[in-house]
């Protein structure tokens, strides 16, 4: 029962780590209108969809020595959702940005 409430109890830190971020690039997202851009609705969908397993998957397996890596993942992930919209804006059109 404890390595349950274990797992659970890292769903929700790893979700909160990776969710909270994730609100605040989708906001950005909106904020520089990518989401009119149909050439990145692929890559903001597959974005969209690790974002949503990751917790999952880093919750199983971040524990123990796992955990700093687990961490870490999670830290570059956060990362990388928050400089997206920005580096994105900049390709999708020069002048929006």
């Amino acid at each position: 029962m404890s390595q349950l409430i274990g797992y659970i109890m890292r769903l929700v830190g790893y979700a909160l780590v990776i969710g909270i971020p994730a609100r605040l690039a989708e906001w950005l997202w909106e904020q520089r209108h990518l989401d009119a851009v149909d050439l990145l609705q692929a890559p903001h969908a597959n974005t969209i969809l690790v974002l949503e397993i990751a917790p999952f998957v880093l919750a199983l397996f971040g524990f123990g020595r796992l955990r700093n890596l687990a961490v870490f993942i999670a830290l570059v992930l956060d990362g990388a959702l928050l400089t997206a919209p920005f580096a994105l804006a900049r390709l999708a059109a020069p002048g929006m940005s």
